[in-house]
């Protein structure tokens, strides 16, 4: 094991030798976003870094400079808090990282999402294997343990609520004020039936795609505090067992790959004969 799971942490000697031996690496990417009154903006960035960096002390592998600012849908620019950056400015930021990392021996790069922008790494995903021919991964932490997440958690995975809040007690507690900690809803544009949720893609009854609609309202028009759901039923117990499963996840995937592919082997390079 290195001296640190953080690439930039290392010298360009040691990142050099660690791209020998192992040739994965996270990059993590969340968002800066208001989370309510009682969570830290920097939540989904926070999220992933930590998780990450429980996963690379387990797998050897290494965790990249994190990005910290993200890409947001319409309805949440405006709140207090919220930082967004432009997503076809994130989809080329994220190209250039990744394809930096590439030339630096690393062939496959897992991009650790923390924050609902998949619609932005989709794109640069396809891009990027044809012009790296690297194995790429975009991989949102709530989309692994989607229905761990309903079994533990009592209300629907939305923002700053009962699931978000958990995995924030169990990562970073000493930046969560529960005294602060509330319930919210609000009306949608058009009925919930027809839209999926951050948990799933899309409701298990068919329906629209939760990036694909206009389906909810400017959040500032139509929530006080920035609660899309209800935070008092968080806690770190709920939080703990989500964050194990997605780092047993992560981590299931990660040997899987090291026991396929070799160090300085990508898929795409080496097809398998027909």
């Amino acid at each position: 094991m290195p001296k640190s799971v953080w690439y930039h942490e290392l010298s360009w000697p040691e990142i050099v030798e660690h791209a020998k031996k192992c040739d994965i690496i996270i990059l993590p990417v969340g968002s800066i976003e208001m989370h309510g009154p009682h969570c830290p903006v920097g939540e989904d960035s926070l999220n992933v870094q930590k998780m990450a960096e429980r996963v690379a002390k387990r797998t050897g592998v290494l965790v990249a400079p994190p990005i910290w600012y993200g890409a947001h849908m319409y309805m949440q620019y405006g709140f207090p808090g919220t930082v967004p950056i432009r997503s076809d400015i994130l989809k080329q930021f994220v190209k250039d990282v990744v394809a930096g990392l590439v030339k630096n021996g690393f062939k496959k790069i897992i991009i650790f999402n923390g924050h609902g922008q998949q619609w932005v790494f989709v794109g640069a995903l396809h891009e990027l294997a044809l012009e790296t021919k690297a194995f790429i991964a975009v991989v949102t932490w709530w989309e692994l343990v989607t229905k761990l997440i309903e079994e533990v958690c009592e209300t629907p995975f939305v923002h700053a609520d009962e699931t978000e809040t958990s995995v924030a007690l169990e990562l970073y507690p000493e930046l969560v004020d529960m005294s602060k900690a509330s319930k919210e809803s609000a009306p949608t544009i058009v009925d919930r039936k027809w839209f999926g949720h951050p948990t799933r893609t899309i409701p298990e009854k068919g329906g629209i795609p939760h990036h694909n609609i206009t389906a909810s309202y400017f959040q500032v028009d139509v929530y006080k505090l920035g609660i899309l759901g209800d935070a008092t039923k968080a806690t770190k117990e709920k939080g703990k067992k989500i964050v194990d499963a997605v780092v047993d996840k992560l981590c299931e995937f990660i040997e899987e790959l090291k026991r396929k592919y070799p160090p300085g082997v990508s898929p795409l390079e080496n097809p398998p004969k027909v």
